[in-house]
């Protein structure tokens, strides 16, 4: 009702607040035209909330899911809460989480926060991560051992996914607008 309204409008003014917001056809853009970007910005500027969004909006999803790494369990959990609200869907369904004994990512979900342990659970029974169309390795400068075995994983898939035609970059994202999803809808 009312109230929910008032939260969504809330949440979307939110989402425009952020830095990254106005950076986001430019963001798109690069990552379309490259295979591997590096992306920097202050603690806070929506980096971790928005550009599974903006990728998903793009139809970044479309061909698979649009996975994101976290260091720790928390993290992953309470970002996928955080995204799933700003997109008006459930926990599990288009937004979910994959944390050690605890998988919140239904047959539908579109963006995908895992722990860094469990992309590389992943990774061992299919070395090209062929479930996800993007993968983007959050908080990397916390450099764990983890971190550095994801990163290597990930390299060699990349180099074996261009070889097959199968790359990251083949989803054919559209060229979006900076636009919001309505609630409860996929983009």
């Amino acid at each position: 009702p009312a109230a929910g309204r008032v939260a969504d409008g809330l949440l979307s003014r939110t989402r425009r607040a952020l830095p990254i917001w106005s950076a986001q056809k430019e963001l798109l853009r690069e990552v379309a035209s490259s295979p591997t970007l590096i992306l920097t910005g202050d603690t806070g500027c929506g980096k971790t909330t928005q550009i599974p969004q903006f990728l998903h909006a793009a139809g970044y999803s479309a061909r698979g899911m649009i996975g994101i790494t976290q260091p720790r369990r928390v993290a992953a959990m309470s970002v996928a809460q955080r995204v799933a609200a700003e997109m008006g869907t459930q926990v599990g369904e288009l937004v979910g989480y994959c944390v050690r004994f605890d998988d919140r990512s239904g047959p539908r979900a579109r963006i995908r926060y895992v722990t860094d342990g469990m992309l590389l659970r992943e990774a061992m029974s299919d070395p090209l991560l062929s479930r996800y169309s993007v993968l983007v390795v959050d908080e990397a400068h916390e450099r764990s051992l983890q971190t550095d075995v994801v990163l290597a994983i990930l390299k060699a898939a990349q180099a074996a996914r261009a070889k097959k035609a199968v790359g990251p970059t083949e989803a054919e994202p559209t060229e979006a607008e900076p636009t919001e999803a309505e609630p409860g809808t996929a983009a």
